[in-house]
């Protein structure tokens, strides 16, 4: 039987209400490269060397408010912790809410912002295990 053993993972796709809002988060804010428009209702954004965050907008609506969270969060990496302070700062000047931090942790630094639909994002520097 064959072992399940990807090499990466290759893009998370994310529902939201508003697909011209999360645009603007992702591809401005965020300032991730918009790949391509698939439609009006999808779009797809390149995030590192190899991967992509897909957005849909849904069907039909949800209350960001809600706790009942499909997804927990995702994380992106930064080169530094100073970075993480740094990012911290412009998304407060960009209205971003911060959900916590930056703060250390035992290895690095994190801070957990949401996007506009409440999606929330973890932007952290951890050091190498040596």
């Amino acid at each position: 039987m064959a072992k399940f053993n990807p090499s990466g993972l290759n893009h998370i796709t994310i529902r939201v209400n508003d697909i011209e809002k999360a645009e603007e988060f992702y591809g401005e804010v965020l300032g991730f490269e918009l790949l391509r428009k698939m439609g009006k209702s999808m779009a797809v954004y390149q995030v590192g060397d190899e991967d992509t965050l897909v957005l849909v907008e849904a069907e039909t609506s949800y209350d960001p408010s809600s706790r009942d969270y499909r997804v927990d969060h995702f994380g992106f990496y930064v080169d530094s912790p100073d970075e993480v302070d740094e990012l911290a700062e412009y998304f407060r000047e960009q209205e971003v809410s911060i959900l916590s931090g930056p703060a250390n942790r035992k290895r690095g630094r994190f801070v957990f912002i949401s996007d506009p639909d409440g999606n929330m994002i973890e932007v952290f520097y951890e050091e190498d295990d040596e």
